[in-house]
């Protein structure tokens, strides 16, 4: 037990200093998905600003088209007042007009009869003041009902002045948005391209790193077996020092090893004193059914073959992979096998077996 502890911590060793050599070997791509990652946040926040941007002029936009509509109905309203101001300063002049045509027609007779068939002075000074009043009248409504005119006429201006300065504003601001919204556009657009080259490089590193791992397992299974061949071999001469094996004609001196005496198991292959290798470009590793029965296993045929394997009606090696689909054959060094397990890990193969 505690020689197998030991060969297993050998072996973990193996593969870490294994590992650790092919990560170094490797090209670094962690500095340009660091750099593609930079890049991506940047523009992210570049047309997250934008996009702010364009929220608070198309707000500016709305409030300047209210500000148009409210002016426009105001240029509306002063006009309407303008032509009441012009029809009644016509009245006013017209209804003037005909008193002076009837003043000028009778002549000052009238005004003069008025004046001296006063009664009194009070009376004629009353006459004359209305004759005053009458002209004072007629050009006082005249003259206020011009200047209300022309105050109409100003504010008309002033609002249309500012109607002028709204739409140019509002034309600007429509220029801005568009400058935006072909930036925003941009930005986007930019934004998919580091995405993609940032998904590239994080495939590519993903990429290098599964081969270095499989690269540190290789290396690691080399080890290993080398390993694991020193110490059978210095266990078998051991063994031979010792004592002769019990049955020197049997199959097991003659290039073969038993795992217990029942079972004939070809040399250079997979045995349990040997329970990992390196075959075919994968380790393999072995899995008995004394200790996984393997019951959920739909193996048509099952037996247990002459070397100790557990094989199908075929004659095929039962195997677990996780590198093959269920169904698949594949060689090793016990003889043809097909997978019909998994959980074996990335990289190696585990043969059922009885040992």
């Amino acid at each position: 037990m505690n020689m197998h502890k030991k060969r297993i911590a050998r072996r973990g060793a193996a593969f870490v200093c294994a590992f650790g050599v092919a990560l170094s070997a490797m090209p670094v791509h962690a500095a340009e998905v660091k750099s593609l990652e930079d890049k991506t946040s940047n523009l992210q926040s570049q047309l997250e600003g934008i996009n702010q941007d364009l929220v608070t002029l198309s707000n500016k936009i709305a409030e300047t088209e209210a500000e148009i509509e409210e002016s426009n109905n105001e240029v509306y309203r002063l006009e309407a007042s303008l032509q009441i101001s012009r029809n009644n300063e016509e009245k006013q002049y017209e209804t003037m007009k005909t008193r002076i045509k009837y003043m000028y027609e009778n002549g000052s007779e009238t005004m003069l009869t008025m004046l001296f068939t006063a009664d009194s002075m009070g009376d004629f000074l009353n006459k004359a003041e209305f004759i005053q009043n009458i002209t004072d009248y007629d050009k006082e409504m005249l003259e206020n009902m011009m200047e209300i005119r022309q105050g109409i006429e100003t504010q008309e201006e002033d609002l249309k002045s500012q109607q002028q300065e709204l739409t140019d504003l509002q034309s600007q601001l429509n220029t801005e948005q568009q400058n935006l919204q072909a930036k925003a556009a941009a930005t986007s657009t930019d934004l998919a391209t580091v995405n993609a080259q940032l998904q590239a490089a994080r495939e590519a590193q993903a990429k290098q790193e599964e081969e270095a791992q499989k690269k540190a397992q290789e290396e690691a299974a080399k080890q290993a077996l080398a390993s694991t061949g020193n110490n059978t071999s210095g266990s078998s001469s051991n063994n031979n020092s010792s004592s002769k094996p019990s049955n020197s004609g049997s199959n097991n001196n003659s290039g073969s090893s038993s795992s217990n005496g029942k079972y004939n198991i070809p040399s250079g292959g997979l045995t349990p004193s040997k329970g990992r290798i390196w075959f075919n470009g994968h380790t393999e590793t072995y899995y008995s059914q004394k200790v996984l029965p393997g019951a959920g296993l739909n193996i048509p045929g099952r037996h247990i073959a002459s070397d100790g394997t557990i094989r199908d009606k075929d004659g095929y090696i039962v195997l677990a992979s996780d590198d093959y689909p269920k169904g698949t054959v594949v060689e090793t060094s016990l003889g043809a096998g097909k997978v019909y397990d998994s959980g074996s890990g990335k990289g190696n193969i585990d043969l059922y077996t009885d040992w």
